[in-house]
């Protein structure tokens, strides 16, 4: 694996990695080998992807997921509700995934992403109502605050244990097992 991914995989999607958290992106710079490199790694960790949401001739965006933890999170109810209401085609991950790829083409963010990423479904929609925020972290909290600290917390425990270990020449692919 490159350097330029193992340090973004540490940096950016330590939660990921270790399953506490459904997804995160990391965007990198475009390389020719880049593609190929996550194809092999797709092979190589079935239960763990990368999928490219979005291309251009400098950058990548990836969403990084363990496939059970995503789908868990994508097939709460309120979720899959909330998806469903904005056009989504919720029959399946893969199905919702492509409908997330075709909105980022037109919108570099759409506001759902959220749910793909974790976020707690009511602060996903008081950020969309725009109300004011008790906290910025990982993402906007509007409410549960105590609850989303010790959450944030713990990402960036786990965000600085695997970089301490990747500084330490531990590969990135035993936090993928």
């Amino acid at each position: 694996m490159s350097t330029q991914l193992q340090r973004a995989l540490a940096i950016h999607s330590a939660p990921a990695l270790c399953g506490i958290k459904a997804s995160n992106l990391i965007n990198v710079d475009y390389s020719d080998d880049l593609f190929k490199e996550i194809e092999e790694l797709n092979k190589k960790f079935t239960n763990f992807r990368f999928y490219i949401l979005k291309k251009d001739k400098n950058k990548v965006l990836i969403l990084i997921y363990r496939k059970r933890v995503l789908e868990r999170e994508l097939n709460r109810n309120s979720n899959k509700e909330f998806l469903k209401e904005l056009g989504y085609d919720v029959s399946s991950i893969d199905s919702m995934l492509l409908c997330l790829k075709e909105r980022i083409a037109y919108d570099d963010f759409p506001h759902e992403i959220g749910v793909f990423l974790g976020y707690d479904l009511s602060d996903i929609k008081s950020f969309i109502e725009n109300k004011k925020c008790l906290y910025t972290g990982y993402w906007k909290v509007y409410s549960n605050l105590d609850e989303k600290l010790e959450l944030f917390s713990k990402y960036t425990r786990c965000k600085n244990c695997v970089i301490k270990m990747i500084d330490k020449g531990f590969p990135i692919e035993n936090f993928m097992k």
